[in-house]
């Protein structure tokens, strides 16, 4: 059985994994924002990822899998972004948006073995809030039971690659926090 001993090695799993799934995507590492590009007149879609972090890639392949065709039509789907420093009601929004990609970014972490941790991508010390954590669950355990047509085709096409390719989970003992 094959495991994933690095980063770099999990993104490349990742990344061939998702070619087979979703083959009209490209993916690339080394991102800064914006962290998609829209498909262009002969040209597929693009999604981007930190290089060398696999939750960045499979955080990103959430927003992909959930945004709908209209959303894959323009560039980072249409959302806005605003880095470190948000208002409270800034980050109130944030989190609104982010709950359920982030419950289906979990079901791909325990797919592969990642430990998933709730992402807030702020650093000012505020921890997550009651409410989005709430929002968090709820939306994995639709992912879980019932996703989305393509975050379903996304969790089954990752499961089955993960076991025809003999991968193990990066952590065998990796336990899913929140």
């Amino acid at each position: 059985m094959s495991v994933c001993s690095t980063d770099d090695e999990c993104c490349q799993n990742l990344i061939n994994a998702f070619a087979d799934i979703l083959p009209d995507l490209t993916i690339k590492g080394d991102a800064e924002e914006p962290f998609y590009e829209a498909p262009r007149a002969n040209t597929h879609a693009v999604v981007y990822f930190r290089s060398n972090y696999p939750r960045s890639l499979l955080h990103e392949i959430s927003h992909y899998c959930l945004a709908g065709d209209r959303r894959r039509g323009l560039d980072d789907f249409g959302y806005w972004y605003a880095s470190c420093g948000r208002t409270a009601e800034e980050q109130q929004c944030f989190e609104v948006v982010e709950a359920r990609p982030q419950g289906l970014e979990k079901a791909m972490c325990e797919i592969v073995g990642l430990k998933f941790s709730p992402s807030l991508d702020d650093f000012s010390g505020r921890p997550p809030s009651k409410k989005f954590l709430q929002h968090l669950g709820i939306a994995y355990q639709e992912m879980r039971v019932n996703p989305p047509s393509t975050a379903n085709k996304v969790l089954s096409g990752l499961k089955s690659y993960w076991s025809s390719n003999c991968l193990a989970n990066l952590n065998s003992s990796a336990r899913l926090e929140m």
